[in-house]
């Protein structure tokens, strides 16, 4: 891997995120790889002495290592709570590995997964969290953990005291926010890390196309707006339908006497575009680049 530093941030930002000590333990592989593309993990694999990535875009897990490391003051001496500890389990002539963040024994027996995050992004649990909660809960039960519950720490990195006070209900009311994670069977946990190895074995000899979801791809819409505005009018901001589109835009300058217009987005493969470190290496993403004509 190489890194670059295209923004010229400052020499001491840039080795942090190049000196991050992060390991999988030597394990086959790790949990959130698991989880991960397939084809995006083969890709990595195969070309990581090409791969290359700018400090800048690691910013984010920078502050999240960072968070990290303040909260473990939390637990110092404290016998009742394990924190940040990597195991490892066998499946399938796999060796998986993960490290969960916080272990609380005392009461009701829960699991803690902290995540440095947005406003945005901590609405709800997402389908990568729900089962990197429950496999690492499958772990601890195998190394002698019985675990009750599972929640994710959100801390909002871009809270503010000001929208909180004034947009009201639907906003955090305060910087942390703590989510449930449904809890699995053993059984719906062991099928799928079942499914996720055999997707990730089967790739190392044929590439799996990335689903949509994987892709972090979203919807082309048309959104209407105010002529001469640069956003748009509250409620059309994502009309699937180009003709939807046109009529609200027609309705809305006959009820206001002012013209409205339609203006097309195409959606894209976010992760792709921006977050994928094999892109370059990719048959798949190459195609979806000439597809929208980038």
């Amino acid at each position: 891997m190489e890194y670059t530093n295209k923004l010229n941030l400052p020499e001491s930002i840039a080795r942090a995120v190049t000196n991050d000590p992060y390991t999988n333990g030597g394990a086959d592989i790790s949990v959130t790889g698991m989880i991960g593309p397939a084809r995006k993990r083969r890709l990595e694999i195969d070309n990581q002495a090409l791969l290359t990535t700018d400090v800048a875009d690691r910013i984010w897990s920078l502050y999240g290592q960072i968070v990290h490391g303040i909260l473990e003051r939390a637990d110092l001496g404290n016998d009742q709570v394990i924190s940040e500890r990597r195991l490892f389990i066998e499946r399938h002539g796999w060796n998986l590995s993960g490290q969960f963040d916080r272990l609380i024994l005392a009461g009701k027996t829960t699991l803690q997964d902290y995540k440095f995050t947005s406003v945005y992004a901590a609405k709800e649990v997402k389908p990568e969290y729900e089962a990197q909660g429950n496999i690492y809960k499958l772990m601890l039960e195998e190394h002698g953990y019985p675990v009750e519950k599972i929640e994710i720490i959100c801390v909002l990195r871009d809270w503010s005291k000001v929208q909180a006070r004034t947009r009201g209900e639907g906003y955090p009311s305060k910087p942390v926010v703590v989510l449930d994670v449904p809890v699995w069977s053993k059984e719906k946990t062991e099928a799928y890390i079942t499914e996720r190895l055999m997707v990730h074995g089967n790739a190392q000899t044929t590439l799996p196309a990335c689903t949509p979801e994987e892709t972090w791809q979203t919807d082309s819409v048309w959104k209407v707006k105010k002529k001469g505005n640069k956003t748009a009018v509250k409620g059309h901001a994502y009309h699937v339908s180009e003709v939807e589109a046109d009529d609200a835009a027609a309705e809305l300058t006959r009820d206001t006497g002012k013209p409205h217009v339609i203006e097309f987005h195409q959606g894209e493969a976010k992760r792709c575009v921006d977050y994928c470190e094999a892109s370059p290496f990719c048959e798949q993403y190459q195609a979806t680049v000439k597809g929208l004509g980038l």
